[in-house]
């Protein structure tokens, strides 16, 4: 709130990275509607036009795109509800992103 605040004094929008996980939309969907210099939110969309980034066992309830807006939750809490017992079940697997060089051994991400 602090940064926000700051922003807006000198007229800087916020625009947060979201690493796509929906306990991060879902906090910063709550950002966005506490301060009022919040531009953009960064989704990932699928080709077929919808937000699916976990999946539905894991987090029952959790942020839905309708349009090009997530609707604030008027529900206790985030509003994401996390299916636990599921998640014990499930042996954790660590996963790295591809590091991506250049033909001259320069580290990009495109």
């Amino acid at each position: 709130m602090k940064v926000a605040g700051l922003a807006e004094a000198h007229y800087i929008d916020l625009m947060p990275h979201n690493p796509l996980g929906p306990i991060c939309t879902a906090a910063t969907i709550h950002l966005g509607a506490a301060v009022p210099n919040f531009a953009w939110m960064e989704v990932w969309v699928s080709l077929a036009g919808e937000y699916r980034h976990s999946d539905d066992e894991l987090f029952p309830v959790q942020p839905r795109l309708e349009g090009t807006r997530f609707p604030v939750p008027d529900t206790p809490g985030l509003g994401v509800d996390f299916n636990e017992e599921l998640a014990l079940e499930k042996p954790f697997k660590y996963w790295e992103a591809p590091h991506l060089r250049r033909r001259d051994g320069s580290v990009t991400n495109w």
